[in-house]
């Protein structure tokens, strides 16, 4: 009985952070966000054969894409600013800086790695509380060794924790044509987001359930 409890709590605790009452969406009322985070490349989980590159990957794409230990460089920070369009979409800019040390299975001396973004974001759901899951698309440029502009596509997620800060996890395919010397790769990230300039509906600072201000 107690176990059966225990589940019942744990649904309606998660049944109420879905249709709370309090909306953490970023909207025409919230229309900034800032982060800070860390990144990771992966280029093992993409056949680069076709770039003469070899990075110990024998069977191709998504291969291996989630062993973190081996092939993942991680660094940072990442820095990004998210803008407000219109209904579910939003502008995302970021940079982010990184070493690589691993070309997949491949060690290498370190290379500097610095990459500007532009992404389109389209929030899945409207007004979504707490978990705010979006996908992707846009450009960028990367310098590094091999350095050339990629076009971007993936998924996404912020997780409000409340109503001004937030965490932002992002998964990412950053392509670029066999013609051209930068090698594409996957890209991950997570950082601290926090809503800027927060109002409510008709211009009102936004406020807790119990009347105070949320800053």
């Amino acid at each position: 009985m107690k176990y059966l409890s225990f589940k019942k709590f744990i649904f309606f605790l998660f049944l109420n952070i879905l249709i709370g009452h309090n909306l953490y969406s970023q909207d025409e009322y919230n229309k900034w966000v800032v982060g800070i985070g860390i990144n990771a490349v992966d280029y093992f989980p993409i056949d680069n054969t076709k770039h003469n590159v070899n990075t110990g990957n024998p069977d191709g794409f998504f291969n291996e894409i989630t062993n973190a230990q081996d092939h993942w460089n991680i660094g940072g920070p990442k820095i990004n600013v998210t803008r407000y369009l219109k209904k579910k979409f939003s502008f995302d800019a970021g940079l982010s800086l990184n070493k690589i040390t691993k070309l997949g299975e491949i060690m290498i001396d370190d290379i500097t790695y610095i990459a500007i973004d532009g992404n389109i974001q389209y929030n899945i759901f409207n007004n979504q509380r707490v978990i705010n899951p979006f996908v992707f698309a846009g450009g960028g440029y990367t310098f590094a060794d091999r350095s050339g502009g990629t076009f971007n596509s993936g998924i996404g997620a912020n997780l409000w924790f409340s109503p001004k800060f937030g965490l932002n996890a992002q998964w990412a395919y950053k392509y670029n044509s066999p013609d051209f010397a930068l090698l594409p790769h996957f890209y991950y990230s997570l950082s601290v987001v926090m809503k800027l300039g927060m109002t409510g509906r008709g211009g009102k600072r936004f406020m807790w359930r119990d009347g105070a201000s949320c800053f």
